[in-house]
């Protein structure tokens, strides 16, 4: 397999109007690799997403994939590059194979070639069988496995995802990191923005935190939380049914000030002192009424490094 970068920011600094949003950030991403880029809100995750899929220009700092700077060949650039948005851009009333029918058609692929890519990319995230069917038909993660595939067409060697998981099940959410792994272990390499450590700890090799647009912290899941273990329990469980805000208020209060309680969406957070604290506060959770599909608790521990990170590269571990 082939190594070496797919991509390189390089002194990478982005300002929206008074607003210093990248601050001379510098991110590899090797071939073979799933990088997740970590962060507070703010941070600058989604501009250093946007900046690498060539959707926003840096006011200074050089951006390239596979050895092509974006600033001197936007299109051999692009060509290098498949960026799968949060949201399944796919047209429900099409089948699987007409919707990678129409965006190869986009990228400027036709006749046996398309044909031939579309047949390809429908195999690699595991759609074959049902590329005749209507998208309308498919659940929320295959219409995200085709958003996958579409990005795929022009087999490009950097893949960029947008919190490709934030809408899917757990099992939709493991078939989907099942394909990225198989992309990986082909010599792709995958940049993704997550807010869920357990799936970035679990399912990348390599972690990046941002924090105030500069580079928090940069290593293997396993050393950083080595380096930034809070020492904490934690629990991560997917809800049946969302809960409304005054149930969340009410469950804070009983489980008082020992145990955090976070709820997003169907993600629920337990975060508690001790394990004895954390097995009464699930105890209380699941006998006031609430249903969760899973739940487990993650193999380490990055809680205090995403809540607290530091803005000083040289502190924090890396990988080479």
């Amino acid at each position: 397999m082939a190594r070496g970068p797919a991509l390189s920011l390089s002194n990478v600094r982005v300002r929206y109007g008074d607003h210093l949003a990248l601050d001379r950030l510098s991110v590899d991403v090797d071939r073979g690799e799933i990088v997740a880029l970590l962060g507070p809100n703010g941070s600058g995750k989604s501009t250093t997403l946007a900046v690498a899929a060539g959707i926003l220009d840096p006011v200074e700092g050089t951006v390239v994939a596979g050895g092509i700077r974006r600033q001197a060949d936007p299109a051999g650039y692009a060509a290098q590059v498949g960026l799968v948005p949060q949201e399944p851009a796919v047209y429900d009333e099409l089948t699987a194979e007409a919707n990678l029918l129409f965006f190869g058609r986009l990228y400027g692929l036709g006749g046996y070639d398309l044909r031939c890519r579309v047949a390809v990319a429908l195999d690699r995230v595991g759609l074959t069988a049902r590329g005749q069917e209507r998208v309308n038909t498919y659940s929320g993660g295959m219409k995200q496995r085709v958003n996958l595939a579409a990005a795929l067409l022009h087999d490009p060697p950097l893949l960029l995802l947008d919190e490709p998981t934030a809408s899917l099940d757990p099992k939709s959410r493991d078939a989907l990191f099942a394909d990225l792994h198989r992309l990986r272990d082909a010599g792709h390499a995958v940049l993704l923005t997550t807010h869920h450590l357990d799936e970035a700890e679990t399912g990348c090799d390599r972690i990046v935190v941002l924090d105030r647009g500069r580079v928090a912290a940069d290593g293997r899941p396993s050393d950083l939380v080595r380096y930034h273990s809070s020492g904490r329990a934690v629990l991560y469980g997917h809800l049946r049914e969302p809960l409304p805000h005054f149930f969340v208020k009410g469950l804070r209060r009983r489980l008082g000030s020992t145990v955090e309680v976070e709820v997003t969406g169907r993600r629920l957070r337990l975060a508690a002192d001790t394990q004895e604290h954390l097995g009464r506060a699930l105890a209380l959770v699941l006998t006031d009424g609430i249903v969760l599909d899973t739940f487990r608790t993650p193999p380490g521990r990055l809680e205090s490094l995403l809540r607290n990170p530091t803005s000083e590269p040289q502190d924090a571990p890396t990988v080479s």
